[in-house]
C-alpha cells in the first residue's frame, strides 16, 4: 500500500468553504435553454429533414431511442420551431430544453471543501447533478478492502455493512470458519474487529460511502450504501490477506471492491479475482508518478487483465494529472479525483475525525463509489456493463489524452444514464474462400446485420491463427464500411471482427474461418519401371511404372495427372487421373516404338508440380512363333510375362502339393520348355499349393 499524505481537516481550516442549500424548498421555475430543443421521433424516423425545416442542427443523441438535443439558427423563435415540429408526422413531442436548478446539494459541514465532488470549476465528477437522480441504495454493497475501517464513526456507522447470518454469540452461524464476523473481518490480525489503526481505510471508506445530508462531516459519493470493512493490513499488505479478503467480499456479495494499494504480481490475487466475475474491482494505479505500461514493479492488480477490473489516476482541483500518480495509456483506465481529498478518518489514532489526503488511494474510492451509485439506479448492469458505464462516460481531458486508455476523468451523472448495450445482429462470410485449401491468396470478407439503438460507430477487426481471438477496441473502419480485400500468406488463418456502437460499446466477436491458403506447388514424385529398362528394347508391349516422394506440407496431396506419350516426353495434363493413394499403374498395349511415362502431382489448394517424365520404353515387335519357356519357380504372373514375350500364352492353371517348389510358384509345365510352336500356343502350367 502506497503512502498517502494526511492534512488535519478542521472547521478553522475550512472557514472559507461553508456548505450550500440542503434539499429542502421548492424548486425554481425551470428556464428554457437558449434556442434548444429536445425532440423525440417515432422508431424508424429520419430526424434530419425535420429539424431542418426549422433551421436546427442535431447536437446531440440522447439515452431515449428516437431523443434528440438541437440547436436553432435563430430564424425561428423556440416556441415557434417547437410548434412547426409538433405538427410534423413522425414526431412524437418537442419541448424546450429547460434548465433546472440543483436540489440534490448535501448539508454535510464540510461539503465545501469536497472540489472533487462539486466546484465551480465544472473540473469533479458531477456529484450533485448525479444526486438528482439517486443518493445511492443500502441494497448496493462495496467491500473496503484496506487498513480496516472505524466503523464506529459518526459518519460512516449508518452505511457499515451488517452481516445478515450472524449474531454476536461466541458462533460461527453463518458457517463461513469465522466467529462472529458481524461487520467483515480483520485478515491481519484474524479477529472480527476490522479497526482502522492506520487511517487509510477510513479515508477511503467515507470517499464511497459517508453519509450525507446528515448536517455533519462529509459526505460520500454515495450518500446510503453498505461498507464492507475488510482489513488486510497497515501500512503493508500480504498477498494471503488479500485473496482471503476478495473471496470474503464476494461470497457475502460485493458488487464492488476496492482496492487503493499496489505491489507485485501475484497469482494468488489474479485467481481470486477471476473467481469473483459478480464484483468490480476497482484499483489505484500508484503513486510513483511514472508509466504503468512499463513500469510494473507495484502495478499489480491495477494492470491486472481480468475484465472486471478498474484502473485509476488521480488528477488534481486543475483537471491535470496530479503529478504523483501513475499513469498507462493501456493500463490506466481513466482518472478521478485524488490530490487534497477530505474525507473521514479515525479519532482512534488522531485528535480529529476528518482530514485531507492524496493519493490514487484517494482516486480510486471516487471510482468505487460512482460504480455502486450506479448501482443503485440500475441494479442490473453486470460487472462489464458497469465498467462501460464508467469508462464511456468520462469527460475528456486534455491532461489525461495519451496518458489514460480513455483519455477523461470520472463523470458520475453522466455514467448514470451512460447506454451500455452493445451492438447485436453482426454477421460475416467469405465469399471468395470455402473451407477447404486455396490457392488464392486474395481473401475477400464481407459483413454487415449490426444494429444498436445509438447506431454503428465502426468496426475493429483482425486476422489470426486463432479460432476464438478477439480484436481489440481500436476502430479500424467506419460504420459505412462493410467489406475487405486483401491478400494473406500460405497457411490458416480466422477473421475476426466486432462492431462498436455510437455510443463507444463493442460487441461480441464474430469469427470467421478457416480460411486455408497454400500458393506452393507440391513436391514432385520420383518414377521408375519395376517390369522395363530405360532404352533397352522389349517385346512386352505392357509397361509398368511406380512412384513416390510426391508430397505437400501445407495442404497435402489430392492425387496425380498421369500419360503415355510415344516419340518424346510430355507434360502431364492438369486433369487429376488417380488419387495420392495409388503408387503405381501399367500401361495399356503399347504399340512397337519409344514410349515416355509422365506424371506431375497436385495438392489440396488445386496447384499442381512439374511433370516427371522417364523412357524411353523401347517396344520391338513380338515373336512370330511360340518359344516355350523354362517356367518352373516362376510366380504366375512371372510366367505369364515371359509367356508373352516368347510369343506363347498362359493355358489352364492347375494346383497340386508340393515339398519342393514354394507356393505360388510353377512346378511343371506342358509342353515342355525347348519346343517351338505357333505363336499364341497356350502353355498350361501346374502351382505349388505348398507342402503336403
Amino acid at each position: 500500500m502506497r503512502a498517502f499524505a494526511v492534512a488535519l481537516l478542521s472547521a478553522c481550516a475550512l472557514g472559507g468553504s461553508a456548505a450550500v442549500a440542503s434539499t429542502g424548498g421548492e424548486a425554481p421555475a425551470p428556464a428554457p435553454q437558449p434556442r434548444e430543443l429536445l425532440v423525440r421521433f417515432d422508431p424508424g424516423q429520419a430526424a434530419q429533414p425535420a429539424v431542418e425545416s426549422v433551421g436546427g442542427t442535431v447536437v446531440e443523441r440522447l439515452g431515449l431511442r428516437g431523443l434528440v438535443r438541437i440547436r436553432l439558427d435563430g430564424r425561428l423563435t423556440v416556441a415557434q420551431a417547437n410548434a412547426a415540429l409538433e405538427q410534423r408526422a413522425g414526431v412524437r413531442y418537442a419541448e424546450p430544453n429547460h434548465r433546472y436548478e440543483l436540489l440534490a446539494t448535501p448539508n454535510d459541514t464540510y461539503f465545501g471543501d469536497e472540489w472533487g465532488l462539486h466546484q465551480p470549476n465544472d473540473f469533479d465528477i458531477d456529484a450533485p447533478e448525479a444526486w438528482n437522480v439517486t443518493t445511492g441504495s443500502h441494497a448496493v454493497t462495496v467491500a473496503v478492502v484496506d487498513s480496516g475501517v472505524e466503523y464506529t464513526h459518526p459518519d460512516l456507522v449508518d452505511n457499515v455493512w451488517a452481516n445478515p447470518l450472524e449474531v454476536a454469540n461466541g458462533s460461527d452461524d453463518d458457517g463461513n470458519g469465522l466467529v462472529d464476523d458481524l461487520r467483515g473481518w480483520d485478515f491481519y490480525s484474524n479477529d472480527n474487529a476490522p479497526l482502522d489503526l492506520q487511517g487509510h481505510g477510513t479515508h477511503v471508506a467515507g470517499t464511497i460511502g459517508a453519509t450525507g445530508n446528515n448536517g455533519i462531516g462529509v459526505t460520500g459519493v454515495n450518500w446510503r450504501v453498505k461498507l464492507i470493512p475488510l482489513r488486510v493490513g497497515n501500512a503493508t499488505l500480504s498477498d494471503s490477506a488479500i485473496v482471503e479478503a476478495f473471496v470474503y467480499a464476494c461470497a457475502k456479495g460485493a458488487k464492488v471492491v476496492n482496492g487503493s494499494f499496489g505491489g507485485p504480481y501475484s497469482q494468488a490475487i489474479h485467481d481470486a479475482i477471476a473467481a469473483c466475475p459478480s464484483a468490480l474491482f476497482v484499483f489505484a494505479a500508484g503513486n510513483d508518478g511514472d508509466d504503468n505500461d512499463r513500469f510494473v514493479v507495484h502495478s499489480h492488480p491495477c494492470e491486472d487483465g481480468s475484465p472486471n477490473v478498474l484502473c485509476v489516476a488521480a488528477s488534481n482541483a486543475s483537471d491535470g494529472l496530479a503529478d504523483f500518480s501513475n499513469y498507462g495509456l493501456t493500463t490506466v483506465d481513466l482518472a478521478a479525483p485524488g490530490e487534497d481529498i477530505a474525507s473521514t478518518f479515525p479519532t482512534t489514532i488522531a485528535p480529529y475525525d476528518y482530514a485531507y489526503a492524496s493519493g490514487t488511494s484517494m482516486a480510486a474510492p471516487h471510482v468505487a463509489g460512482a460504480a455502486a451509485l450506479v448501482l443503485a439506479n440500475r441494479p442490473t448492469l453486470t460487472p462489464q456493463e458497469l465498467k462501460n458505464a464508467l469508462l464511456l462516460s468520462v469527460d475528456a481531458k486534455p491532461a489525461f489524452a495519451g496518458r489514460v486508455v480513455t483519455g477523461g476523468r470520472l463523470n458520475v451523472a453522466t455514467a448514470l444514464g451512460q447506454e451500455v448495450q452493445p451492438p447485436v445482429g453482426l454477421t460475416a462470410s467469405t465469399p471468395s474462400h470455402g473451407s477447404g485449401w486455396s490457392n488464392n491468396p486474395m481473401v475477400q470478407v464481407v459483413w454487415g446485420g449490426a444494429t444498436d439503438a445509438s447506431g454503428i460507430g465502426g468496426y475493429s477487426y483482425a486476422f489470426s491463427p486463432v479460432p476464438t481471438f478477439v480484436p481489440d477496441e481500436t476502430q479500424d473502419a467506419g460504420p459505412a464500411v462493410t467489406t475487405l480485400t486483401m491478400p494473406l500468406a500460405d497457411g490458416e488463418h480466422w477473421f475476426h471482427i466486432r462492431a462498436r456502437d455510437g455510443e463507444g460499446n463493442w460487441g461480441d466477436a464474430v469469427h470467421v474461418g478457416p480460411i486455408r491458403i497454400d500458393t506452393f506447388a507440391p513436391v514432385r514424385p520420383v518414377a521408375s519401371s519395376p517390369s522395363h529398362q530405360l532404352g533397352v528394347a522389349s517385346a512386352d508391349r505392357t509397361v509398368d511404372v511406380a512412384w513416390s516422394g510426391g508430397s505437400d506440407p501445407q495442404s497435402g496431396l489430392d492425387g496425380y495427372s498421369i500419360s503415355w506419350t510415344q516419340g518424346s516426353a510430355a507434360a502431364a495434363d492438369l486433369t487429376k487421373d488417380v488419387e495420392e493413394t495409388v503408387a503405381r499403374a501399367t500401361s495399356t498395349q503399347l504399340a512397337v516404338g519409344a514410349w515416355w511415362f509422365n506424371i506431375r502431382a497436385r495438392d489440396n489448394a488445386g496447384n499442381w508440380s512439374d511433370t516427371v517424365s522417364i523412357g524411353p520404353f523401347s517396344i520391338r515387335s513380338g515373336p512370330t512363333a511360340c518359344a516355350v519357356p523354362r517356367l518352373r519357380g516362376l510366380t504366375l504372373l512371372g510366367a505369364k510375362r515371359l509367356l508373352a514375350k516368347r510369343g506363347c500364352s498362359l493355358g489352364r492353371v492347375t494346383r497340386v502339393r508340393s515339398r519342393r517348389v514354394r507356393r505360388g510358384r510353377v512346378v511343371a509345365q506342358r509342353p515342355a520348355p525347348g519346343l517351338r510352336l505357333a505363336r499364341g500356343a497356350r502353355v498350361r502350367v501346374v502351382l505349388s499349393r505348398g507342402r503336403r
